[in-house]
């Protein structure tokens, strides 16, 4: 088994590093990931410079590279170069330092490494810990064990067209494991207004994850709690639920 891992902390990251540690129990593992934290790029792609892959370090089975680019940008590359001629049995995205539930989904590069890796048709798992990141060394013991897990998981189950999974794990040991739907909320005071040093307005992005009107109990909502939550998620963003409806208001208006 080959295991390509990436996300978007950098390739220096504890939480890649240590899930790196943990893979090796399964086959050969490849990091291929930013060198440098890229938090929030989301789905971004570099279309205007090259980019350059480095190799960082070999171990037996463990093969370590760092790109300039974004996690996607890690992914593709990887894809198109060390594994041109034959791809990797699994990507992993993470382990991430912070959670990435409800619409996190649509900000992390996280879950955009682990979209990247679906795209191109290969089994995908993003891994996200909401973990004390100040701590001098964070614990990922959990996170490691709940991972092994869903890759057992994986290994013995063909996921359905279009599906990659989404593993988070909560900052206390989790209760159990919750397989559940993201929730679909939105960011609230996302922004701390303030002075520069001459006065000029500035802008600190922050906030917090706010379930909203989400009906339903997803994964914010069991994080929350203390579960570790799985949900699969699916590149097909259409609402087929509204596409007959939406068909028939269209011919309407001729």
């Amino acid at each position: 088994m080959h295991i390509l891992l990436s996300n978007d902390d950098g390739f220096r990251a504890a939480g890649i590093q240590e899930l790196a540690t943990a893979m090796l129990s399964l086959g050969k593992v490849t990091i291929v990931a930013p060198d440098g934290p890229r938090s929030g790029f989301s789905g971004a792609i570099t279309t205007t410079q090259p980019l350059r892959l480095k190799h960082r370090h070999s171990d037996g089975d463990l093969e370590i590279y760092s790109c300039e680019g974004t996690p996607v940008d890690c992914v593709k590359l990887a894809l198109n170069t060390l594994f041109l001629e034959e791809r990797p049995d699994l990507i992993i995205s993470g382990i991430n330092h912070g959670s990435n539930e409800g619409i996190c989904v649509s900000y992390s590069g996280t879950l955009g490494a682990a979209r990247e890796g679906c795209i191109y048709g290969i089994p995908s798992l993003a891994v996200s810990s909401d973990l004390d990141d100040t701590a001098w060394k964070p614990d990922f013991t959990a996170s490691i064990a709940y991972t092994l897990r869903v890759v057992e998981l994986m290994q013995h189950t063909r996921l359905p067209w279009q599906t990659m999974l989404s593993l988070n794990v909560p900052k206390t040991e989790p209760l159990g494991l919750k397989v559940c739907p993201m929730t679909v909320g939105r960011f609230v005071e996302e922004f701390v207004h303030s002075e520069d040093g001459k006065g000029k307005k500035i802008h600190w992005l922050t906030g917090r994850q706010d379930p909203g009107q989400d009906p339903s109990t997803g994964d914010w909502h069991y994080l929350q709690e203390g579960w570790a939550t799985l949900t699969p998620l699916q590149l097909d963003c259409t609402n087929h639920r509204w596409i007959d409806e939406l068909t028939t208001l269209a011919q309407a208006q001729h």
